[in-house]
């Protein structure tokens, strides 16, 4: 029998992870912001996907 294994997507735990490439890659899309940005938002506001989302467009509207 052949295991299968389920592909974990970014949304495994609703959180962005900065430290993992594939889910940085992905929010970087996502907000449409780069890794130094949201990395940045990360750290201000943490790993809340609705929190960051909120976080950026406060700073790009400013």
């Amino acid at each position: 029998m052949s295991a299968i294994r389920a592909k974990r997507g970014p949304f495994a735990n609703n959180r962005v992870n900065p430290h993992e490439q594939n889910e940085l890659k992905y929010w970087c899309q996502k907000f449409t912001c780069n890794e130094f940005q949201l990395k940045n938002a990360v750290t201000a506001v943490g790993t809340s996907p609705e929190a960051v989302r909120h976080f950026l467009k406060d700073k790009t509207s400013s």
